[in-house]
Order: structure tokens, then sequence, then C-alpha cells
């Protein structure tokens, strides 16, 4: 894995955090370093495979 590969998935990882704090995608974008949503949304995408809202509504259902 390369230092560019390793450094988009521990920013998606923190990414997928913050939403379940409460934050929003612009500012999870801007926290995580993306200058734009719309490049943290293909960064979530390519590395775990789906937009964060579906990743976080998937999520909120395996937890109930």
């Amino acid at each position: 894995m390369s230092f560019h590969e390793w450094r988009t998935r521990l920013r998606v990882h923190r990414a997928l955090v913050l939403p379940a704090e409460g934050h929003g995608t612009t500012r999870t974008a801007h926290a995580c370093g993306w200058a734009d949503p719309s490049g943290f949304i293909a960064a979530v995408t390519n590395t775990i495979g789906s937009m964060p809202g579906r990743y976080r509504a998937g999520r909120r259902t395996a937890l109930r």
C-alpha cells in the first residue's frame, strides 16, 4: 500500500466517525482534509464501496 492509499484510508476512517458524532457531510469533509464534499464522497465510495450516507444508514440499521 502506498503512502497516499494509507493516508486516504486513515482520513476515511476518521470521516466515518464524525457523522456519528452529529457532523454533516461538508463539515466532515473539511475536517478530514478534503477541499469539497464531492471529493470526500468519491474517496469514501472508492475506499469502502458505499457512499457515506448509505454506509451510515446501513450501520444504524445493523445496530438496532
